[in-house]
């Protein structure tokens, strides 16, 4: 007797990558919201500026880690390997890591080099980083869209 087996494509689910990646999130977000109230004002900025760097390199180790994370865990190929023609924004996704990653190396960097009394540089580093945190934000963003496609494609959608 012969049995016919149709083959199911599944999504698969690493629990230890949804824990580590939860747990990366919420520190990630943690650390944006502690950065927020910081850098909403050059005074601000400036009477907290040693602090400011302090968060600044922490969010540089923390997106390093973030970054990691997703790429080690195949975090992109399952979005490949569910849906075939997601792959050219799966590789762009990618691709942005090492950008977004080295804008926020050479942020902490310079900013490493500005005092405290030289308010028209903090200025400049404030703007600097409204600009890397805009564009982190689209990537995070577009990475969401990219997983919730993969999962459309795999499980269909219901109408």
């Amino acid at each position: 007797m012969t049995e016919n087996f149709t083959a199911t494509r599944r999504l698969a689910v690493n629990a230890a990558f949804l824990r580590d990646i939860k747990d990366d999130s919420h520190h990630l977000k943690v650390l944006l919201e502690k950065i927020r109230p910081m850098v909403s004002h050059e005074k601000i900025a400036s009477n907290h500026w040693t602090e400011v760097l302090e968060l600044w390199s922490e969010l540089r180790d923390q997106l390093a880690l973030h970054f990691s994370l997703e790429e080690a865990y195949g975090y992109f190929e399952e979005a490949i390997d569910t849906a075939p023609e997601l792959s050219t924004k799966a590789e762009s996704l990618r691709g942005q890591h090492s950008s977004l990653f080295e804008s926020i190396r050479h942020l902490v960097e310079s900013a490493g080099e500005v005092s405290t009394d030289q308010e028209e540089k903090i200025a400049k580093m404030l703007r600097r980083y409204e600009t890397f945190l805009r564009a982190f934000q689209v990537h995070e963003e577009a990475e969401l869209l990219l997983i919730l496609e993969a999962l459309d494609s795999d499980l269909g959608v219901c109408d």
